[in-house]
């Protein structure tokens, strides 16, 4: 077990926790000891982050909250902008900010109580454009911003809101993307580390920002992919 973050006995929501970042973020949050609440459309039972009743009766059976980790999103296909369909661009509002805002507001009053923790995830889309992904980079981007919104309204009630900006990593949502061998290289020898991420190294962040040790930390939006945004790879001499 993980002692040392500070969260046994701790009481988390993961929303998308049954696949990818969010089911790293559970496996890592029970081995620090918490309490997890999967809200997801694959969990058991299902509850979609579009529907805000179904999140209102999940934070019915809270008293108070700790951590809150916004890992739901979606992927549309990757579209030039002028191709681009108004219900892709729609999708992608939908399910990555306005779910992201929908969780926030239907469990704000247990994480007042418990003077809680907010992670979104984010993109490293959300700082730099990638091609054919104006629907998902605009979504990510408005993730970013709500996040630093959240963390000015509510700071007051000592509720630290902070997100993620995962680089290229393997989730089943993603996956497809790395069978093509070409873009994989193509991402690989940009990125400056030199490799894809892994969806348990997205989380070990994401859990840091959550616990007691990030305490003086809201409002952040950090980038977790490998040096994507820092810059390109060093050139060879």
């Amino acid at each position: 077990m993980t002692d040392g973050l500070g969260l046994r006995g701790a009481t988390a929501v993961v929303t998308g926790g049954a696949s990818g970042i969010g089911a790293a973020c559970c496996r890592l949050l029970e081995d620090c000891g918490a309490t997890i609440y999967v809200a997801d459309r694959d969990g058991d039972p299902p509850v979609d982050v579009t529907d805000r009743a179904a999140l209102d009766r999940l934070a019915a059976q809270l008293e108070r909250l700790d951590v809150l980790v916004n890992a739901a999103g979606v992927l549309t296909e990757n579209r030039p902008v002028d191709e681009l369909a108004p219900e892709d661009f729609r999708r992608n509002f939908e399910v990555n900010v306005l779910g992201t805002l929908n969780s926030c507001q239907a469990f704000a009053a247990p994480l007042r109580a418990a003077k809680g923790a907010v992670v979104n995830v984010a993109s490293q889309a959300a700082l730099v454009s990638l091609p054919q992904q104006a629907a998902y980079t605009a979504s990510k981007g408005a993730v970013a911003a709500l996040t630093r919104s959240l963390a000015i309204d509510w700071a007051e009630h000592g509720v630290r809101v902070n997100a993620v900006a995962p680089g290229f990593t393997v989730t089943p949502m993603t996956e497809a993307f790395f069978e093509n061998e070409t873009f994989t290289r193509a991402a690989t020898a940009r990125i400056p580390l030199g490799r894809l991420l892994q969806a348990d190294e997205i989380a070990g962040a994401i859990v840091f920002l959550a616990s007691p040790l990030a305490s003086a930390v809201t409002g952040a939006v950090l980038p977790v992919d490998g040096g994507w945004t820092a810059g390109e790879p060093a050139l060879p001499w």
